[in-house]
């Protein structure tokens, strides 16, 4: 008997497939930049930044379900001499199968205040679930955090003198559509992402129930030996405790690395 439907490698399940995943990444894209539109027109009185983030996303299989998780990143402030941000954030991930892990982390963030010329330390512990929906044409994460965070607050002569502490939620999504007809190591890709982040109950570091949100649109290699190397554009927008708005425009650099040993 003949099957109703045509065989997987024929040109029509090709052009069908490729058909639905330019639809879906249309979709994507169209979703993301209305979102990040609705919180352009809310904001009011913004002030506007530019900054260059250089980040490394590195993830270390080292047992059939266990992994090692780690990021660092550099967050510089108009121009390549001026301070920002710094964060290092390890973690030991469970590997359920090839769509789902969770991770158990530590993440370090001192920040720099300009008003004060001094360092802020941060600490912070994180739990987080990462579902993968991957298909020929696309791949998507979906990520949850949550976050218990520790921020000093230092006294007049530069010394810690208490801690403010506050709990945040993250969800973040992240496609990434290839840019050749048949994806494979050694092509190149978009990655479409955003992020949003919400202070949770009794946040002492930030009372405003919305934090920021983070869109990105990056161009991406994928090298013969699995490296992910991008360049692409950050817009973030911050709400400040006393309610100021700030949008940082991000030069947004990144490698992403995962290996097994």
């Amino acid at each position: 008997m003949v099957s109703p439907h045509p065989p997987r490698c024929c040109a029509f399940y090709g052009s069908h497939h490729l058909y639905k995943t330019y639809m879906y990444g249309k979709r994507m894209l169209l979703a993301l930049a209305l979102c990040s539109i609705t919180i352009i027109t809310r904001a009011q009185s913004v002030q506007h930044n530019y900054q260059q983030w250089y980040t490394y996303f590195g993830n270390m299989k080292f047992a059939p379900h266990w992994a090692i998780h780690f990021d660092a990143q550099a967050r510089i402030r108009n121009g390549f001499s001026d301070k920002g941000q710094f964060l290092l954030r390890p973690g030991i991930q469970y590997v359920q199968n090839s769509k789902i892990n969770y991770t158990l982390g530590y993440a370090y963030a001192p920040t720099y205040n300009d008003a004060t010329g001094r360092w802020f330390p941060e600490h912070r512990i994180f739990e987080q679930f990462i579902y993968r929906d991957q298909e020929k044409h696309f791949d998507m994460h979906h990520r949850i955090r949550l976050e218990q965070r520790w921020v000093g607050q230092k006294n007049v002569h530069g010394d810690i003198a208490s801690w403010k502490y506050g709990n945040r939620f993250r969800y973040f999504n992240r496609t990434y559509l290839p840019l050749a007809l048949k994806p494979e190591k050694g092509s190149y890709y978009l990655a479409l992402q955003n992020e949003i982040f919400i202070n949770l109950w009794g946040n002492a570091i930030n009372p405003k129930v919305f934090d920021q949100n983070r869109f990105l649109v990056a161009p991406g290699y994928m090298t013969a030996a699995g490296v992910r190397l991008e360049a692409g554009y950050m817009n973030q927008f911050i709400q400040a405790p006393t309610g100021a708005k700030t949008m940082n425009h991000i030069l947004h650099l990144s490698v992403l690395h995962s290996f097994a040993l």
